[in-house]
């Protein structure tokens, strides 16, 4: 680019940066989020929010379809980091229930499942009737193999330069969508029942030995 098409550009109506921007500022309350500092609130909106984001990045890519192409990786990546804090967050919540704790140091989700089922198991919380937790499960071990190191959809090659292998050459995101609002609508019940557990655990009293 020559030196007076560049300061052309200058002088067109746009954006530009400009000296004293700043990324991260709270002169404008009325446009403001709140950023939580206690560590059970922010994961509390931690994992709503990327749910909430994956949803209308889909209502994006739904209205206009040009987009779909490049918000197809954050929808995807929104999503799984999703579900990794949802089971990290039941785990570290209702873990004690079953001697179990979450652990923060990686992202397998067929770790977290594992100790997801354990933590069930521990407190009854699967029945013959129950096949909300078998599909979920298909859920998580498809998005394990697709994903398994959350790098899949927030890089284009793998840490030594490998190319992601995948056999999916097209997503549909709408499906997608639906399947995982039945996700949330399945971990939604299962913390009221763990919920619930917690409840009746703090009424009973304490017996003081002989």
């Amino acid at each position: 680019m020559s030196t007076s098409s560049f300061s052309d550009l200058l002088e067109e109506d746009f954006r530009w940066p400009a000296i004293g921007d700043r990324l991260f500022s709270a002169e404008q309350p009325a446009y403001g989020a709140f950023l939580s500092r206690h560590p059970e609130e922010r994961l509390y909106h931690l994992t709503g929010g990327y749910k909430l984001a994956a949803d209308l990045l889909v209502e994006q890519a739904e209205a206009q379809a040009w987009r779909r192409r490049k918000l197809v990786y954050p929808i995807v990546f929104c999503y799984r980091h999703y579900l990794e804090l949802t089971l990290k967050s039941v785990l570290q919540q209702y873990g004690p229930l079953g001697d179990l704790t979450s652990s923060w140091t990686h992202h397998r989700l067929e770790d977290l499942w594992r100790d997801y089922r354990k933590l069930l198991g521990a407190v009854g919380g699967e029945t013959s009737k129950d096949r909300g937790t078998g599909a979920v499960e298909q859920c998580v071990a498809e998005f394990a193999k697709i994903d398994s190191t959350s790098d899949a959809f927030r890089y284009p090659t793998r840490r030594r330069g490998q190319p992601f292998s995948t056999e999916l050459e097209m997503l549909d995101l709408i499906s997608l969508r639906d399947t995982m609002q039945g996700i949330e609508n399945y971990f939604l019940a299962v913390e009221g029942f763990l919920d619930s557990l917690t409840e009746v655990g703090s009424l009973i009293p304490e017996v003081d030995g002989p």
